[in-house]
């Protein structure tokens, strides 16, 4: 009995042993990896602030809208290789859009209402305007701003155009045509037009901050 039970735990061991044997034989190669489109960067001046600084309240019409002025900062798109894109603008406060003021504001702004600039006391403070200003550049050379509202068929937008929240699509081409350009540094400089609500609405004896928030977002084509 002790000669079988030896026998036996040595052809266990034995088989053990070629199974691992064989298994060491072979390995598995995972083949990975992501295909993407080129990576590209947006930068916006002055660390994306626009700062129209202390607005004395005596300068607010307490009857009407008054214009606070216009600001400027710009915003560069650099790729790793060229790329075709598209921008978008989202507005972050677009429930504190105060009707109206951009209208009284600005006589050439006519299809959209603006953009929030943040409420106080549940009081909508304005509104303000966000413009592509001039043309801009791919990779230095100027480029034709064109506008679409399916990022399908485009079509040439002002160097003074508005640009409506959400619902239009921004690119550049080159000049005299509609198509969307590729290149590896774009730069578009913009305007901010702002204005604030009638003074009889807003509590002029407190601070008031400004609290416009509008995210640029990039889209490849």
């Amino acid at each position: 009995m002790k000669l079988i039970s030896k026998n036996t735990l040595l052809a266990a061991l034995l088989a053990a042993t070629s199974v691992g044997a064989f298994a060491a034989d072979s390995v598995d190669l995972k083949i990975i990896g992501t295909i993407a489109p080129t990576s590209c960067t947006p930068t916006l001046a002055g660390g994306g602030v626009v700062d129209f600084g202390t607005i004395p309240a005596s300068t607010i019409n307490a009857n009407s809208f008054t214009n606070i002025g216009t600001k400027t900062t710009s915003v560069t798109v650099t790729c790793d290789a060229p790329a075709v894109i598209a921008i978008k603008l989202l507005d972050n406060r677009a429930s504190s859009l105060a009707s109206g003021v951009v209208h009284s504001i600005d006589s050439n702004h006519y299809d959209v209402d603006g953009y929030g600039l943040g409420t106080v006391n549940g009081i909508n403070i304005g509104a303000y305007v966000v413009r592509m200003s001039g043309q801009g550049t791919g990779d230095g050379a100027a480029v034709d701003n064109i506008w679409s509202d399916n990022a399908t068929t485009w079509t040439k937008a002002s160097t003074a155009s508005a640009v409506s929240p959400t619902k239009e699509f921004r690119s550049w081409a080159t000049p005299g045509t509609l198509t969307p350009a590729a290149h590896t540094v774009f730069s578009q400089n913009f305007s901010i037009m702002a204005g604030v609500n009638k003074g009889s609405a807003l509590p002029l004896n407190q601070d008031i901050p400004l609290d416009g928030l509008v995210t640029f977002s990039m889209v490849y084509l």
